[in-house]
This record gives structure tokens, sequence and C-alpha cells, in this order.
């Protein structure tokens, strides 16, 4: 009887190290790496002077003073003039980045920077799917929230009928490190 118990409680004592992975693990895992790579859309914004057509570029212009207002770019008029022979004006801008920007910006050149349109962030309070392949492999599927940065005007949205994206992610075991989530 004593022999039994004892293989029992070996064999649960063993299904319980940390070989095993529980959907919460790999949930946890996933924030942590979303967290730390964080998945984006992107789009280039022109830098220094600029031409727009006051009525043909109306919703452009709108975006841009709308970043103006939340203090993200800096628009320095140079110049408005009536075009000749037409019912358009243009306008002539000079357009630069702040530093409240620069959560946003990826990469920066003399005349453009790459910005976040959107961001993918994990839904919160729901499980991932897990799929465990053997004991040092798993695949997790989850659900990443689209959600817009202010510069999400200046870009057509890649993907406009969903609010969310789902990714899978490959989970990997090694002894030394325990389960993380493979690049």
């Amino acid at each position: 009887m004593r022999k039994i118990i004892l293989l029992l409680l070996v064999t649960a004592f063993a299904a319980c190290t940390s070989e095993s992975l529980s959907v919460k693990q790999a949930t946890s895992l996933i924030q942590d790496y979303t967290a730390k790579y964080p998945y984006f859309e992107k789009t280039t914004l022109r830098l220094g002077e600029q031409r727009f057509s006051i009525k043909k570029d109306a919703a452009e212009i709108a975006v841009l003073k709308n970043l103006e207002t939340e203090n993200l770019i800096s628009l320095k008029s140079i110049d408005l003039h009536k075009k000749l022979l037409s019912k358009d004006s243009v306008w002539v801008v000079n357009i630069g980045l702040t530093a409240e920007a620069s959560k946003y910006v990826l990469d920066q050149k003399k005349n453009r920077a790459e910005v976040k349109t959107y961001l993918f962030t994990l839904e919160k309070d729901s499980d991932v799917d897990l799929e465990l392949h053997n004991k040092t492999k798993a695949t997790a599927k989850a659900k990443l929230i689209k959600n817009p940065t202010p510069f999400a005007g200046l870009s057509s949205d890649k993907n406009p009928n969903t609010a969310f994206m789902t990714r899978d992610f490959i989970l990997k075991y090694k002894k030394e490190t325990g389960w993380y989530v493979q690049k």
C-alpha cells in the first residue's frame, strides 16, 4: 500500500513540475513578450516644407492640425496663396516633430519619419488557445486587439473590417531557462 501511495505521489509531483505548461502561464509569457516586442502598423510622415491644396488635401490637413493640437507635431505656415485660375489655394507649411511624438516614432531621417499608426495588445482577461506538441514545444493562439495611435489618420487601415488579429506564438522549453516565446 505504501509503495502505491509513494508511486502516486511521485507521479503527481512529476506532473506538476515546471516542464508542464498551463494556459495561464502561456498567457503570462505572451503578455510579457508583446510588452517587450510590440506589434504595430506604421506609415511614413513627410517632414520639412510641404505643399498642400486646401480643398484637395482637406482630410490630411485636418489630421495634421489635430496632431498639432495634441502637441505631437509643429506646423509653421510659410505661405498661403490662391492658385492661378483655380478655386483652390496652396498652403506651404513646415512640419516638425515634437518631443511628445518620440514614443510613436520608429525611424527618423531628415525629411521623413516612420510612425506607429496602430498598436496591437493582448486582449485583457482572455486566455490563449494552447496546443502542446511535446514536452518542450507548444503553440499558443492569442487575440491581439487593434488600438489606434494619434497618427492613425495619416494612413489607411490595412485591415479595416476587424478590430483584432489572431497570432500564433511558438513556445519552447529549455531546462536552464524554462518556457519562453520563440522569436
